[in-house]
């Protein structure tokens, strides 16, 4: 009989100590489980940052080629402006030596007049150029600021695509 109660005894004891490591091995089971929910909510929130980077990244991109397209054309437009101010002022010094050896006053009178109208196209082409480099300039400034602003939306998604390796680690240590 006390073989009996020796045994019991035992058998109680073992029983304790299993229901010992089960309630210690639900609680880690838990803490599994929360660190999953965590890890899972986690990259879910890192992949949800990442595409909202990346659209505003091919915004940006998309108003950068607008505004670089922009600058090659009031380039264009300022050089065709010089161009026609060179013709212009070529056609001024012709139009002083024809008044300058006019005979008559009606020569005279007609270069003189030819004289003021391209004085006022030189001054007007000089105005557009003017207008044109101030607006490359604006244009310039408005590309620096995409072109930064495009490199910081860049490293933000290479950052956010390297965070948090521990929370990648957690995720597949809590899978297992």
């Amino acid at each position: 009989m006390g073989s009996l109660v020796k045994l019991a005894t035992k058998l109680e004891k073992k029983k304790q100590e299993v229901s010992k490591i089960k309630r210690k091995s639900l609680r880690e089971l838990e803490k599994v489980k929360s660190i999953q929910r965590k890890s899972a909510s986690g990259l879910k929130t890192i992949e949800r940052h990442i595409e909202s980077a990346k659209e505003q990244l091919s915004d940006v991109s998309g108003v950068l080629t607008q505004k670089l397209a922009q600058k090659e054309s009031i380039e264009r437009l300022i050089t065709a402006a010089q161009e026609k101010l060179t013709r212009e002022n070529e056609a001024k010094e012709q139009a002083e030596q024809d008044y300058e050896f006019a005979d008559s006053p009606e020569e005279k009178q007609s270069a003189e007049y030819r004289l003021k109208a391209i004085a006022d196209r030189i001054d007007e082409l000089n105005e557009e150029i003017k207008q044109r480099n101030k607006t490359a300039r604006k244009i310039s400034a408005e590309i620096d600021d995409y072109s930064s602003s495009k490199s910081k939306i860049s490293t933000k998604i290479q950052k956010k695509v390297h965070n948090k390796p521990a929370l990648k680690n957690a995720l597949m240590n809590s899978k297992k």
